[in-house]
């Protein structure tokens, strides 16, 4: 076998690890081995040098990771209204099903109207809001995903749907990055309706 073909067959094995792995993101993370007097920082690039925009408590539990760097090293998590990357070795995945399950709570918002939806599993009903105000919504149907298909379905009654997929997800406000993207389709007295957004795993 060529040096060539080797090294082809080393880097798409390192990709394939990368993307089997990022496979079980977005998913929530404690902060381990970091020193009581000491903070995880989290960075703009992945990398020990690059400034610092943020930092994590030591003891902090429920960090969303929603992707990792190239070499699979750096967790890119949420500070404030932006990104960055904190090291991985710092942070525990926690022992919880994964999102698609829906075994997990997910707070989803979106734009253009503004819009948040707020789903617990131990709930018989889903709270959707805007800025006129709130609404519970019954929980009619859930259709858990699988991890070879990473999409979720929920039925609100019978004129509303909610379908969750893993994918990059933009606010179209911030620099925040999300790992799950959620369309909300509506039939109200004026037709049909289509929202789209973004979820997290955070309140």
């Amino acid at each position: 076998m060529s040096g060539v073909v080797i090294r082809a067959a080393i880097l798409w094995l390192a990709v394939s690890a990368r993307m089997a792995a990022a496979d079980g993101l977005p998913a929530l993370h404690d902060v381990t081995g970091v020193a009581g007097n000491d903070v995880l920082n989290i960075r703009a690039a992945p990398d020990a040098t690059a400034p610092v925009l943020g930092s994590i408590a030591p003891d902090a539990t429920g960090v969303e990771v929603v992707g990792l760097s190239p070499d699979g090293r750096w967790a890119v998590v949420n500070t404030g209204e932006g990104r960055g990357y904190a090291a991985l070795r710092y942070l525990a995945r926690q022992a919880a099903p994964e999102w698609f399950s829906l075994q997990v709570p997910l707070t989803c918002s979106g734009t253009e109207p503004f819009w948040s939806f707020a789903y617990d599993p131990a709930q018989p009903v889903a709270v959707f809001s805007t800025p006129e105000g709130q609404a519970p919504f019954e929980l009619t149907t859930r259709w858990p995903g699988t991890p070879y298909q990473r999409t979720a379905a929920l039925a609100l009654g019978d004129r509303r749907f909610a379908t969750l997929q893993a994918a990059a997800c933009s606010d179209g406000m911030s620099d925040r990055a999300y790992g799950i993207a959620a369309s909300f389709f509506m039939i109200g007295s004026t037709g049909p309706a289509i929202l789209s957004g973004c979820c997290s795993l955070q309140p």
